[in-house]
């Protein structure tokens, strides 16, 4: 099939470039001897995921346990949640996805941990989590410092448990667009990070699993010694984010979104039939228009965009997109089609999108 025959909105994605993309991240982490355990989030597509995974990575991340639980019934076998999971139901779900697969989970509090031990316990399972330090991100995670030595202590002696490490997210340098100056922040901050991995070891506790990395960051922080693991997840696709912070270039970037106009008011105005339910616009910017068109977004509801042009176009012409972000875009979308030029190659379901709880 042309993409010009598919109906829009239609999420596209090229191979070529994802396939480039998806190389250079393996051999950035094969290169310092650390593992890529990418992060779903970004693609939310199990047959990525195991693209992923045949070209070398360890396992994945996910960020929800529904995402996990989509994951393993496709047959992925070693995930990591990357977030606190604390209702009971929850932990029940998390707890029996043991039996398929090895699941880790973060926690940044004793009273999670403790909860988690106490079901997994009760099923006679044993649950391998990571404590979440806060390098500065000022999300979830503990200090670094003493708190974090003390819950890794008590991670590690809660029957039902396996403290296997720690992780930490340094998203709070995407702020720094200058990349040489996030480089050296970004291995600061990693460097302290693993001084309190040493630290947990002297207390006499095994820290197996040192993770952490960004799309921005996956590089600078890859060498720092004492990392054991990367999990980036937006450097599969790239968008106009990370190329406005200078982590990549517009010919890196692998999503589209293709459109059609469906109305011509005028020569210099047009409106295509896709909106912020199919690019997100949670960060506030337009996606840019690609090719020949030259068409400016000046306006964005929910189900159209408007687009100043320097000529008329016709309505029924097809526009392709690249969004912001593109990790909100792929949850807009139920299906993905790869492309390679003009021609769908496939179409992959995103069944992790939506999953929330």
């Amino acid at each position: 099939m042309n993409i010009n025959d598919l109906e829009t909105p239609a999420l596209l994605i090229d191979r070529e470039v994802m396939l480039e993309n998806l190389k250079r991240m393996q051999t950035i982490a094969e290169s310092h001897g650390v593992s890529l355990r990418p992060h779903t989030k970004n693609h939310k597509c199990p047959e990525i995921a195991k693209l992923q995974l045949e070209l070398g990575a360890s396992g994945i991340c996910v960020q929800k346990l529904g995402e996990a639980e989509v994951m393993v019934d496709a047959g992925v076998k070693d995930i990591f949640i990357t977030n606190e999971i604390v209702q009971p139901t929850k932990i029940d779900r998390l707890v029996k996805l043991q039996d398929k697969a090895s699941v880790r989970v973060a926690v940044d509090s004793f009273e999670n941990a403790q909860q988690i031990g106490e079901i997994a316990a009760g099923s006679n399972r044993v649950l391998p989590v990571l404590v979440d330090v806060d390098t500065g991100m000022k999300r979830c995670g503990v200090p670094v410092g003493p708190v974090a030595v003390k819950l890794a202590s008590a991670v590690a002696k809660t029957k039902g448990l396996r403290f296997d490490g720690l992780m930490t997210f340094e998203g709070h340098l995407y702020e720094i667009t200058n990349p040489s100056k996030r480089k050296a922040a970004a291995q600061r901050t990693i460097e302290r990070f693993v001084r309190l991995g040493k630290k947990i070891r002297q207390n006499g506790l095994d820290v197996s699993v040192m993770s952490c990395g960004s799309t921005p960051t996956a590089e600078a922080v890859a060498g720092v010694k004492g990392i054991t693991e990367l999990q980036p997840g937006n450097y599969v696709f790239y968008d106009l984010m990370q190329v406005e912070k200078g982590s990549a270039r517009l010919r890196n970037c692998a999503q589209r979104i293709l459109t059609t106009i469906i109305s011509s008011p005028s020569k210099n105005r047009c409106i295509v039939d896709a909106g912020t339910k199919a690019f997100a616009h949670d960060h506030g910017e337009f996606p840019k228009a690609l090719g020949a068109t030259r068409g400016t977004p000046i306006q964005i509801n929910e189900e159209h965009l408007t687009l100043r042009t320097r000529s008329k176009l016709r309505i029924g012409d097809k526009i392709q997109f690249l969004p912001y972000h593109a990790c909100t875009a792929t949850n807009m979308f139920d299906q993905v089609h790869v492309v390679e030029g003009a021609t769908v190659i496939a179409t992959w379901p995103i069944a992790a999108r939506g999953k929330m709880v």
